[in-house]
Parts: C-alpha cells; sequence; structure tokens
C-alpha cells in the first residue's frame, strides 16, 4: 500500500498539515503564513499507463494511492510534457502519510494524587470512558493542568467517539490529564500519542550520573519532538522552524541518525512565497546554513545534488537584499514573524544599524552555499566565496575592535563587543584559540539567552579548546533542569523568572523544546572530541578531554555505520567503520579498525 507524490509536494503537506492543527489547537499562535502552496493537481502514469489527473483541495498535495506496487510511478504538471518519477511513501488508504505523520501509540495513563499522569511528554488524543461528557485539561506540570482553563495555552474540545468512549478533537501535548465527569465513573484513559518510529541509535555515558543524565533527557526531548517535520515544541507552537532545526540537525547526527526528518524540514521550510523563512530574515540564513550542517553531519550527495539549483537560487533572492558592501539588509515584507531579525529572545537589534551577529551568519550562510555548491559541482559555488570575501573585507574594517581583540555588536566602528557576534564567528570560522579577546568575552559570558543560543556558544567554547568551561554550564544550566524535576528540556532555563510563565502568560513556556538538545551533540564532543572533519563523517576526529572524568563512552551512528568510542583512564579505544578515516595524533586510520591508544 504505497502512496506516490510530486516532488516536495509529501513535505509541503505535512507543513501545512501541522500549520493547521497547531492553529486549531493552540490559542497563542505567532506563525507567518508565506510558506510555500501544495499544487492543485498532477498528472501520474502508472508502468506507462494512461495519464491519470489528480486534483487536491487547498493545503493537500496530490497523491496518488496504489493498492498493488507498481514498476514505475511517475508525475507531471497538468499541461507540461516531461515525466519525473513520482516519489513513493508507504501509508494506509485512509491515511495518507502528509496527515497522519507518525503512527499512533496507545500509552496508557496512571492515575496519580487526582491526575492521569505518563512518564514522558507526548503529543496525541487521550481516549477515556465515561457515561456522561467528561471536561479535560492538560499541563507539561501538575500546577497547569490542575490550572484556570482559561489560562491553558490548549484548546480542550471534548468529542464522543460512541460506545460511552470519549476524546479531544486535537491532539493534546503534556504530562498530565485532569478529567472531571458528572457520573463519576472516568475509566481506561489512555493516549493516542504520535510517535516516531525511530530507535535512538547514538549513546552517551561516563562517570559523571548528571551529564550521561542530560544527554538521555536531552535525546528523549529531541525524539518527543519529531512529528513528520521537527517541531518546536510539543505544547506549542507545534510549528517547524528553521533555526531551530539547524541545531538540531547536530543533535540528531549524534543522538539519532535520522536524515529524512532534516531533508523534509529543508524543502518544506526552503520555499517561501515571498520573504524569508519562517517570516525571520536570520533564519533564510540558517536555512543555509543548516543544509551545510546537514552535508557534515549525514550522507546528503543525492539531495545537494538534486536541490543544488535551489540552493543557488534561494541564495541569489537573499543577495537582492545585500549592498555594494556585501552587507545583508532585510527588507519587511509585510508578511513577517513580528519580528523580521530574531537572532535570539532577549536580544534587541536597531534596524537602523548593521547587526554584526547579523552580518557573521550571512557570511558563514554565503560560505554555506559556497561548500554546498561545490560539493555538487555546481558553478555558483564561486560567486558565493566571492561574495562571502567582500561581506568579511567590509565587517573587518567597520565591525572588529582591534583593542579588544573581538567583533563590535554593530559594523559602525564604534560599538563595544558582544556575545553574539563573537561565538557566531567562531562557529563561522572567522576565529579560532589564538583569539585571546574573543577567547575572554565568551567565557565571561555565562549562557547567551536560551538554551538554543547557549548550545551554540558552548560549541564556540569547545572550538576554543575551553571543554571544561562548556561542560561545567552544562552541569549547571541543563542540570539545573533536571534538579527542577524536568523529564524533558525546556524553552527556557529554568531561573528565567516564574518557572512555567514565557510571553506574559502563566504557562506559556514549553517544557519539551527540541532546541534545548543540544547537549545531545555538545556532550560526545566536549569530553571524546568526537567531530566530523569531513562531510558525512567520511573523516572524523577523536580526541579525549577527560578531565575530571574516570570515564566516557559514546556511539555516533555515523551513514558508513557506528563509530564506538571509549576512554577510561588514559586508554583510548576507537571502533572505525568501513568507509570512514579516525585521525587522531597527525595519524589516518581507514576502517574498518579498531584503534587504541594511550593518551600521553
Amino acid at each position: 500500500m504505497t502512496w506516490y507524490y510530486p516532488p516536495h509536494q509529501r513535505e509541503l503537506g505535512m507543513l501545512h498539515t501541522l500549520v493547521r492543527a497547531g492553529f486549531a489547537a493552540n490559542r497563542n499562535v505567532d506563525y507567518a503564513l508565506n510558506f510555500a502552496s501544495t499544487a492543485r493537481a498532477a498528472e501520474f502514469r502508472v508502468d506507462g499507463g494512461a495519464p491519470i489527473l489528480v486534483e487536491a483541495e487547498e493545503g493537500e498535495p496530490p497523491a496518488l494511492y496504489m493498492p498493488h506496487p507498481a514498476s514505475l510511478v511517475e508525475t507531471r504538471e497538468p499541461g507540461t510534457s516531461a515525466w519525473m518519477a513520482a516519489s513513493p511513501v508507504s501509508g494506509d488508504e485512509e491515511a495518507p502519510p502528509h496527515v497522519v505523520l507518525e503512527p499512533r501509540v496507545p500509552i496508557p495513563l496512571t492515575l496519580r494524587d487526582g491526575l492521569w499522569e505518563s512518564d514522558r511528554p507526548v503529543l496525541g488524543r487521550p481516549v477515556l470512558r465515561s457515561a456522561a461528557r467528561p471536561l479535560v485539561s492538560s499541563g507539561e506540570s501538575r500546577e497547569e493542568a490542575l490550572a484556570d482553563p482559561d489560562a491553558a495555552e490548549t484548546r480542550h474540545d471534548v468529542v464522543a467517539l460512541g460506545d460511552g468512549r470519549w476524546t479531544t478533537a486535537h491532539q493534546l501535548g503534556f504530562r498530565y490529564l485532569r478529567v472531571e465527569s458528572p457520573a463519576d465513573d472516568v475509566a481506561e484513559v489512555t493516549v493516542h500519542a504520535s510517535q516516531r518510529p525511530i530507535a535512538r541509535a547514538g549513546s552517551f555515558t561516563c562517570s559523571d550520573d548528571t551529564l550521561t543524565r542530560i544527554w538521555q533527557v536531552s535525546a528523549d526531548t529531541l525524539h518527543a519532538c519529531m512529528h513528520g517535520l521537527m517541531i518546536d515544541g510539543v505544547k506549542r507552537d507545534r510549528m517547524p522552524w528553521i533555526g531551530d532545526q539547524a541545531l538540531n540537525t547536530l543533535s540528531n547526527g549524534y543522538a539519532f541518525g535520522d536524515r529524512g526528518i532534516v531533508t523534509d524540514g529543508l524543502v518544506a521550510l526552503g520555499r517561501p512565497r515571498h520573504g524569508y523563512v519562517n517570516g525571520i530574515a536570520d533564519y533564510s540564513l540558517w536555512w543555509l546554513i543548516g543544509t551545510a550542517l546537514l552535508a557534515r553531519t549525514f550522507d546528503a550527495a543525492d539531495y545537494l545534488a538534486a536541490e543544488a539549483g535551489h540552493i543557488h537560487a534561494f541564495t541569489e533572492r537573499l543577495a537582492a537584499d545585500a549592498g555594494a558592501d556585501g552587507l545583508f539588509r532585510p527588507q519587511a515584507t509585510g508578511d513577517d514573524f513580528h519580528r523580521l531579525v530574531f537572532i535570539d529572545w532577549g536580544v534587541e537589534t536597531d534596524p537602523t544599524r548593521d547587526s554584526t551577529a547579523l552580518q557573521i551568519l550571512w557570511l558563514w550562510a554565503l560560505r554555506s552555499a559556497a561548500s554546498t555548491l561545490s560539493n555538487a559541482g555546481h558553478d555558483g559555488a564561486a560567486r558565493w566565496a566571492g561574495l562571502a570575501d567582500t561581506v568579511l573585507a567590509t565587517l573587518r574594517a567597520t565591525a572588529w575592535d582591534r583593542d579588544a581583540g573581538a567583533w563590535r555588536e554593530y559594523a559602525d566602528r564604534g560599538s563595544a563587543p558582544s556575545p553574539y557576534p563573537n561565538l557566531l564567528a567562531v562557529l563561522a570560522g572567522l576565529n579560532g584559540a589564538d583569539d585571546a579577546g574573543i577567547r575572554a568575552l565568551l567565557l565571561a559570558t555565562p549562557r547567551a539567552g536560551t538554551p538554543f543560543m547557549t548550545a551554540f556558544l558552548l560549541r564556540a567554547l569547545i572550538e576554543l579548546g575551553e571543554s571544561d568551561a562548556a561542560l561545567e554550564r552544562i552541569r549547571s544550566l541543563w542540570g539545573g533542569m533536571l534538579d527542577s524535576g524536568a523529564r524533558s528540556f525546556w524553552e527556557e532555563f529554568g531561573d528565567d523568572g516564574p518557572a512555567y510563565a514565557m510571553y506574559g502568560r502563566p504557562f506559556g513556556k514549553s517544557l519539551c523544546h527540541a532546541w534545548s538538545s543540544g547537549p545531545a551533540a555538545l556532550l560526545p564532543d566536549a569530553v571524546l572530541g568526537i567531530r566530523p572533519l569531513a562531510d558525512g563523517w567520511s573523516r572524523f576526529a577523536v580526541a579525549p578531554r577527560l578531565g575530571a572524568l574516570a570515564w566516557a563512552e559514546a556511539r555516533v551512528p555515523a551513514p558508513q555505520g557506528d563509530i564506538i568510542v571509549a576512554a577510561q583512564g588514559r586508554t583510548v579505544t576507537v571502533e572505525v567503520p568501513a568507509g570512514a578515516t579516525l585521525v587522531t595524533g597527525g595519524a589516518e586510520h581507514p576502517g574498518p579498525a579498531s584503534v587504541g591508544w594511550t593518551v600521553p
């Protein structure tokens, strides 16, 4: 049983499904609606037969269902002559893959102190039995589930299933469920949870139980937010955001190795009808950066070859907003997110000045475009590498503070250095361990706003050789959430005001937010120095830095096979899969091989 889609249409269909469901279920959603429309019609032919016209409603992709396998299914736009292969996806006739994004798994809930409880955050519809219509409320915390329903983030409309069973009209993202019935007979409460059927292929353990637990909860948080596309959180907004996905691509690569959800997100979000991805200028830059992170973390050669023309055109569209000096000056389109330049929550940029953080993201995006296009053999690579050089020259002249040895907040020759441009400069490859001014600034920065940008700050510290400082902050910040009882990681750290409040609402904070999964990638790198040196892990490094730890072990699901690293005191062993090469201590060890050494 297979559904066939024209190129890109399943991915766009999933995006439309998520957006419709998110707006229907949540009371407070802010999401730009400039994403691509689905096609209204497509023609298919099976094994060279007569064309079959399939028409679709707005927001639904045209798709052909085949109950039996076919050797060849092709598709084309109506009125065109060229046929191309349709994309096959398994699925039931009544449950197209762009509508039912993941399998539904029934999970029994446990009644404890008046609330029905799951042992982990879930996204799904509760099903229960009662002789009378029940009232339902949910929460990611007990406090939220017990609060006044008028303060709820989610709508809790109840519908009858028949035979005395009830469910909610919308999926709920929750850990705790309050059910009240006039009949006082509530029973058989389960949740039919949306759950991506992928195992946690990676692992990280060490002699510090807190760090081990942080890695596990980071991976669990990421998995909980995998629903066709990578969404921000299970409670709200349940929407895909490409900046979040850029960070999650790294966590995914170390914990799951799920390339499909990354490419599906890039396809779905990377085709805005106008303006910028997610209505945010810097999120369009993250789309290009995220494409390069995909290439570095997964085997993406086929994706890059197919999408090279689009990557080039996407970059051209952004370059139209660049001046003669190369700097990127985005323009409002009227259908933007409420902040055209985001960077991070808590960061306010002056729209009349050139933010150095934004410009370094632009430079990183241009280099990412050049790299991915070069790997795909596209001749646009040289153009974007040249524009990146122009941007760098302008920034060196206007944004570099020679006295401080760091980047200014604005490219204005006068503002003081600030953390965001400097941490991004390290990640973009502009600066490294020899830059004492940047090192001092970032060491003096306890965190960078939310867990999203703090994870990038910690990646920068690791790049600068400050792994111990990165580990201490992971223990403090993510460990602090665990100390507060977290089973998943939050949209903001636990000391940012009232425990559950955000956006001026008492329960506005998401307590299961994928952009907080950064330690899934940070810990194997900071402790064991496991990182790719070339695209797709074809060459990788291992350089353990145990510090106060007695031992550490990790498994990374590389495209070639699992990379397994164990460090016990000064003894290190690495299992290198076939097709990959370990680079360590100036030597190269092609796989398959088992390599061991003693740290001096």
